[in-house]
């Protein structure tokens, strides 16, 4: 009898246990300043997910989170541990080694292998931006110090004017031209989508960064075969159709080599 009841037993045991867990793979995308909310991106972050998941096939699970605020982005990252992700430039130098991230692959927003940004004034203001007072705008600005080095070459405590962080770039570039800010800085996107406007001609470069690498695609932690075959996928995508959607939503034309620039730039506290 007794040996029949453990058998039995041995039975349930296996009978309940759990199938075989599939590899967790999820990401997160950092773009401090972008407009909307986590939950308005949500729909985009489970398309991405979807796809990258069919791509790597067998027991793979991807769930990915959008963050553009960056409290926001370190309180989950303090308590949850994603595999990958696609973060802005200023958050990825703003975090210094600790933030354990290794460069995977690079974004190609409009197409363009870098970035630029450009402080913006009006024609009749100051000729350096060491003579500009008051508040300067701009959506990478949410990363003050990291922004100012790598246009200013100075902590942005060492400026003249402030340094304030924004939702929304065209709003200030409006408040530029009523005379109650100083200045916008605007990355080569916003640039782009400016010189279309008619105000465009009332303003002026007062300072341009030299050429800057991409939001990247980052591992979390140390890297593995499946970070390979996720580069792979995303440098693929430009040329398959059933992407096009995705990466359109995504705000890049496609995926190239990570940027060599990026580990050196940490390194040096650029």
């Amino acid at each position: 009898m007794l040996r029949y009841s453990l058998f039995f037993l041995l039975f349930l045991l296996v009978a309940v246990a759990p199938a075989h867990a599939a590899e967790t793979f999820d990401f997160v995308i950092i773009q401090p300043g972008q407009p909307g909310t986590s939950e308005d991106a949500q729909p985009v972050m489970d398309s991405l997910a979807a796809y990258i998941q069919e791509k790597l096939g067998g027991e793979v699970a991807v769930h990915g989170r959008y963050f553009n605020r960056v409290k926001d982005a370190d309180a989950y990252l303090a308590d949850n541990h994603p595999r990958w992700g696609i973060v802005q430039l200023g958050y990825f130098l703003g975090r210094g080694e600790a933030s354990c991230m290794t460069p995977l692959a690079a974004t190609r927003p409009g197409g363009s292998e870098s970035d630029m940004w450009r402080m913006l004034v009006v024609k009749g203001g100051p000729d350096e931006w060491q003579s500009a007072k008051g508040t300067v705008y701009g959506t990478m600005l949410f990363q003050p110090d990291v922004a100012a080095r790598l246009l200013f070459g100075k902590g942005a405590g060492d400026l003249p004017f402030s340094l304030e962080g924004t939702f929304r770039p065209l709003r200030a570039l409006r408040s530029v031209l009523r005379g109650k800010a100083t200045g916008v800085i605007l990355d080569q996107p916003q640039y782009d989508a400016v010189q279309s406007l008619p105000q465009s001609d009332d303003l002026k470069v007062l300072q341009a960064s030299d050429p800057l690498p991409t939001s990247a695609v980052v591992a979390f932690g140390p890297t593995a075969e499946i970070h390979d075959r996720l580069r792979g996928i995303l440098q693929d995508m430009q040329n398959d159709p059933a992407a096009a959607d995705l990466l359109q939503l995504l705000q890049t034309e496609g995926f190239g080599p990570a940027d060599s620039r990026l580990e050196t730039m940490r390194e040096n506290g650029a």
